[in-house]
């Protein structure tokens, strides 16, 4: 850093180089302390900016990406022991307002530094005293973790500088758990840690860290606490834990994706307090609610219930005594998707826009994170109460055009029991995320508008344009038996065809012959009319849909109405009158 400056004043001063060059020797020692302080304060993250872009990809890598952990004894990459400085621009996106260190400085406490070795990223730079190492959302394995402690000039009760120092160890993939790892107080530095071979974990050899524990010793142990959380795959963050308690999972084959780190005095006096309010359709923005730790009741309860009114936006703030930190949520609008976190207060949503928030996320940032959970739950459009989430999990739906209308929030000392149940926070109905739906699959059948809507339990998530017939039955039916082909009536043969009821099934549109090459175009023009004899036709893609993941004895309910249903209307591509294969199939090699 000091070269850089010095080349600057170069170019700028001219012949005033010796001059500055001596002020430069002067004060070389603030210098010095400014660089330190920069290299320290970066945000371990590997999220990108707040606009959701992804931080570019730099630096040693020990595996090629994989979103799935497999068990590779024989990979062969080049281990890497030293720090690449280039990582800390790039990688680690420091924002003050949601990581972490916003130190009281008439407070000394011991400071921990960190540094993990991650799939594709290789070693981060190091971060310090709470400040997230790693990555979030990229599916990305910890490998290593490397550690040193810095003991800030305090001193032990003989007036000496305290003793002790701080010890990690890592459960591995196909290895276990491994020896400790330790870092003498004020011994080391992290990078010296990593070029010694000091870490715990693996490197080259493609392995997860799955869980952590990490323990001070001597006069460090006697006065101070270690708090530490980990990011998982599939369970996101942990509860904190702390003094050599297991963070992660064992036995789970889970990889752990990030980690916070942090020291505090034993038995510190802290508090927190979060603040809360909605705006509401008819209503506006609604009287603020101020939770402190510990279990509510009705009043904590944001929006409303029973009266079909969708929230629009929210905005949430911590206060806090004793640490620092801070909160972070995000919501999915109708029309819009995720929106990128705000913090400490902001709107998240949209105010006059008339748009419904379907999904939220709620996070504690910072020093608080290690002392308290936060636990949230949403009611939703004619699913009534979900799941309670925690610590940054989804809470609501997505695909499922489904408004939030009332949140409750509740605030409880890390690693205390959830207000209630945690089962289904969360449903996604785009792709297969509607299998973790509640209740069994519906196929209901517009027979008026030629379209289908397919249900699990009260939620539409899928939507199929058909043609009926006039001598489609309506009622209520269960399917039946199922073909791959199947002849129908005047030497036709349809493709996938589920029996519904006497003569009626579901099958794609009609072939001349069990041959994907000889369907009849003009019938597949005909989806969304009135056409059939009185099956369901289909597009080969739905009804291979249905015959896939529609078991026997899912209801089918045929009905009349203008309405074509919750998800509206599909189309079905118009094809030429000489081309006899059904686009969407699948087997069709285009």
């Amino acid at each position: 850093m000091l070269g850089k400056i010095t080349n600057k004043l170069y170019k700028k001063l001219g012949i005033m180089v010796a001059a500055i060059m001596l002020l430069t020797v002067i004060y070389i020692p603030e210098i010095n302390v400014y660089a330190t302080e920069l290299a320290t304060s970066t945000d371990g993250q590997l999220e990108g900016l707040s606009t959701g872009t992804d931080a570019s990809v730099v630096g040693p890598t020990t595996v090629t990406d994989s979103n799935v952990d497999t068990v590779s004894e024989e990979v062969t990459t080049t281990e890497v022991t030293t720090v690449d400085e280039n990582l800390e621009d790039e990688n680690n996106i420091y924002d003050a307002n949601s990581l972490i260190y916003q130190a009281d400085e008439t407070v000394a406490r011991p400071i921990v530094n960190y540094a993990v070795h991650a799939q594709s990223f290789g070693w981060m730079a190091p971060v310090k005293d709470g400040e997230r190492a790693g990555s979030i959302g990229k599916s990305k394995r910890v490998e290593a973790i490397a550690i040193s402690l810095d003991t800030n000039g305090i001193l032990g009760d003989d007036g000496h500088p305290i003793t002790g120092g701080i010890k990690l160890r890592a459960h591995v993939q196909s290895i276990g758990w491994q020896d400790w790892v330790y870092a003498e107080a004020d011994g080391s530095t992290v990078t010296a840690n990593i070029e010694n071979r000091n870490y715990a974990g693996t490197m080259g050899k493609a392995k997860r860290i799955e869980a952590i524990e990490i323990v001070l010793t001597g006069e460090l142990g006697e006065k101070y606490d270690v708090l530490y959380r980990v990011h998982g795959q599939s369970y996101g963050w942990q509860s904190a834990k702390s003094n050599g308690a297991t963070a992660g999972t064992v036995g789970k084959a889970k990889r752990i994706e990030a980690l916070e780190i942090i020291i505090v005095e034993k038995d510190a006096q802290v508090s927190a307090s979060i603040t809360y309010s909605v705006h509401s359709q008819s209503y506006g923005w609604m009287n603020p609610i101020t939770i402190t730790p510990g279990y509510g009741n009705s009043s904590t309860i944001a929006g409303t219930v029973g009266k079909s009114k969708r929230l629009e936006a929210m905005k949430i703030d911590l206060k806090t005594t004793g640490i620092t930190g801070g909160i972070e949520y995000k919501a999915h609008i109708q029309g819009i998707g995720w929106q990128n976190p705000v913090t400490g207060g902001e709107l998240a949503g949209t105010e006059g826009a008339a748009k419904r928030m379907e999904a939220i996320t709620i996070e504690l940032t910072g020093q608080v994170a290690s002392y308290y959970d936060v636990y949230y739950r949403v009611h939703v459009q004619s699913l009534g109460w979900l799941g309670w989430a925690k610590n940054g999990q989804k809470a609501g739906t997505e695909g499922a055009r489904r408004r939030i209308e009332a949140i409750q929030i509740y605030l409880v000392k890390s690693g205390e029991a959830a207000p209630g149940s945690t089962s289904n926070p969360y449903y996604n109905y785009t792709g297969n995320g509607w299998k973790n739906a509640p209740g069994q699959l519906a196929i209901k059948v517009n027979k008026q508008m030629n379209c289908i809507t397919i249900y699990k339990g009260k939620v539409p998530f899928k939507a199929m344009v058909c043609s009926t017939g006039y001598a489609t039955p309506v009622g209520s039916f269960n399917l039946k038996q199922k073909w791959r082909w199947k002849e129908l009536i005047h030497d036709v043969y349809g493709q996938y065809s589920y029996h519904i009821t006497g003569n009626y099934l579901f099958h794609s549109v009609p072939y001349d012959d069990p041959n994907i090459y000889k369907l009849f175009p003009s019938d597949y023009n005909k989806l969304g009319q009135t056409a059939s004899a009185g099956c369901i036709r289909l597009t080969t893609i739905d009804a291979k849909w249905l015959y896939d993941n529609c078991p026997t004895g899912t209801p089918v309910i045929i009905y009349n109405s203008p309405d074509p249903g919750p998800l509206g209307k599909p189309t079905a591509q118009k094809i030429p009158a000489n081309q006899t294969w059904d686009p969407t199939d699948p087997l069709i090699n285009k």
